[in-house]
Parts: C-alpha cells; structure tokens; sequence
C-alpha cells in the first residue's frame, strides 16, 4: 500500500515539473514576443516623431507657410500620434523614458499648433 502511494506521488511530482517546465516556456516566448514588439513600437515611435518635426519644418519655411494641406498633414500626424498613445503601455515596457519624451514633444506640438491657431 505505502508502495502504491509513493509511486503515485512520484508520478503526480514528474507530471507536475513536466508541466511546471512547458509554462515556464510558454511564458518565457511571449515575454520574448512582447519585448519585440516593444522595440518596434520604439522604432515607430521615433520615426512619427521625426516626421512631425520635419514636417513641421517644412511648414514653418517661408515659402510654405500657411499652406492648407501642410496644415492637414500635421493635424493628421498629430491624430496619429494621439491614436499611437493607446499602445503606450507596450511600448514603455522597455523604453519607459522615451515615452516621457514623446508626451513632452507632443504637447510641446499641441502648444505650438494652438497658438499658431490663435495668431490665423
């Protein structure tokens, strides 16, 4: 009987590390899929950021100033950051500060644009 008890609670204990070892894997990918996407959402991050600038560039030359559809690309660019905002939490997964960056760059825009507003 003992006998019985211990094999059972042997089997019980390799079954039990068996599929202790498959989760453990399993969660060890997707951390790994979530840092990836992370870095790609920096890349995107980075790149709408410096898109806004130069275009934001462009729009203030002179012979561009004022222009209505430079002014729809950056409304457009500046909707497109706010829509990126919703992935923030992925995205400050791994680059915390950069995020802080691009909120400080995005109201700094959002000001400048409301003043620009103001002045027309």
């Amino acid at each position: 009987m003992i006998n019985e008890w211990f094999i059972l609670g042997c089997l019980l204990l390799v079954v039990s590390i068996l599929v202790n070892m498959a989760l453990v894997s399993y969660i060890r990918t997707n951390i790994v899929k979530v840092f990836v996407i992370s870095e790609e959402l920096s890349e995107i991050f980075t790149r709408l950021d410096s898109f806004q600038e130069h275009l934001k560039t462009v729009y203030e030359m002179p012979t561009f100033y004022g222009d209505e559809t430079l002014t729809g690309l950056l409304e457009h660019s500046k909707a497109l950051s706010e829509f990126m905002v919703k992935y923030e939490d992925i995205y400050s997964f791994t680059q915390p500060d950069l995020l802080e960056q691009l909120e400080a760059a995005t109201l700094e825009l959002q000001e400048q644009y409301d003043q620009e507003e103001a002045q027309a």
